[in-house]
């Protein structure tokens, strides 16, 4: 009796990793950008609030308007790589849990949306390694 059911069991989730519905390729490649939706999200609410700053502080002066916005800008580099990193962890976990569940394809969708994001975080970075700073004379 025990063998039948573990016979039927491993059938399962063969038959589950065999059987990646169109569904299960979206939700994972939706779940990999949940990070990046989360980084634009907040890197918008740092500009605007930068700019309200700037609106708010305009007859205290140049200098003012300075401080305020390099604060704010940095309050917002602190709080953008704090949510990415935990949106990326989640995110990895999330994915640990439909590979042990045998969802192969919703797992794979993840991983190359979550590259996808990791990629277009760092291209400003390498592109800002790769061009000159200062153009040819």
């Amino acid at each position: 009796m025990a063998s039948s059911s573990a016979g039927s069991e491993g059938s399962e989730g063969a038959t589950r990793q065999q059987a990646a519905s169109p569904n299960d390729v979206v939700r994972g490649a939706l779940s990999g950008l949940i990070p990046l939706g989360l980084l634009l999200v907040v890197v918008i609410i740092t500009l605007l609030l930068a700019a309200l700053a700037r609106q708010l502080l305009s007859a205290s002066g140049f200098f003012a308007q300075q401080q305020a916005a390099v604060i704010i800008l940095a309050a917002g580099l602190i709080v953008t790589i704090i949510v990415y990193a935990i949106a990326c962890v989640r995110a990895l976990r999330r994915v640990a849990k439909w590979q042990q569940a045998g969802l192969v394809a919703r797992s794979r969708a993840a991983l190359c949306a979550l590259g996808l994001t990791a990629l277009v975080v760092l291209l400003p970075v390498l592109l800002a390694l790769v061009l000159p700073q200062h153009p040819a004379p």
